[in-house]
């Protein structure tokens, strides 16, 4: 049955749908962190995921990839009244993958262990760059007023002081907590099959992947990102 599908991975073309608007700034300053990112995930349901989301979020297991084909919020778990109370802080995710169960052949474990690993990796990424940009900035910032000191003779000892607070501040913080588990495992789709990883993940996570994937929908310290788009063709299915 699989060779039914070989070459039609959704890789290769762009999810077909539409989400909702992204939510305002405004409205989403209102919320807590928990309420923020779950609502960025509803709005972001059925959006094109981004291309970089797609190459990024692979797993390797074997010899077999399995791409990400989509990201959403795991509905049928939020339609459950006693689920949603019980689920405290976390954000329930369903990951859609090219491929199907069969494809694992006795091999979920490895399976679970390389989709941690990958959310994992992808985490330490966007940190290792949140540092670097934090770094190449306090840098600028510094050049800056050595050059103003020495073409007029200001001290910016104050200010550099209270960016050496702020700098000493941030290294010490902790990387977000992921509590990430990995819940069940399921096939879907029609046209197309899908192995569908079904987890839950702390809130900080599950923004940050967000970020990834749909960046319309979760600006990076409240800043709107361009949306991420893409380039690639509709399904033949479509047609």
């Amino acid at each position: 049955m699989s060779e039914a599908y070989q070459g039609r991975q959704s890789t290769s073309t762009r999810n077909p749908h539409a989400a909702t608007l992204p939510i305002s700034a405004k409205e989403l300053a209102r919320l807590s962190p928990e309420e923020r990112v779950l609502r960025q995930w509803k709005a972001a349901f059925g959006a094109p995921i981004s291309d970089e989301a797609k190459v990024q979020f692979c797993i390797h297991l074997n010899d077999k990839a399995f791409e990400l084909a989509d990201a959403r919020l795991w509905q049928a778990h939020y339609n459950n009244p006693k689920l949603v109370q019980d689920g405290g802080s976390s954000i329930f995710l369903e990951f859609f993958f090219d491929g199907m169960i069969s494809e694992l052949a006795g091999q979920e474990d490895a399976f679970t262990a390389a989709f941690e690993s990958m959310i994992q990796k992808q985490l330490q990424e966007v940190r290792i760059t949140e540092f670097r940009k934090r770094l190449t900035a306090r840098k600028r910032a510094n050049g800056r007023r050595n050059a103003a000191a020495e073409d007029g003779g200001v001290e910016g000892g104050g200010a550099c002081d209270g960016d050496d607070s702020e700098w000493k501040d941030y290294l010490k913080q902790q990387a977000p907590a992921v509590e990430l588990s990995v819940r069940a495992m399921r096939e879907a789709g029609c046209m197309l099959r899908f192995l569908v990883c079904q987890t839950s993940i702390s809130a900080s996570a599950a923004e940050a992947l967000g970020q990834i994937a749909f960046q319309e929908h979760f600006p990076i310290d409240g800043v709107q990102q361009e949306p991420s788009g893409s380039k690639r063709p509709l399904p033949r299915w479509v047609y």
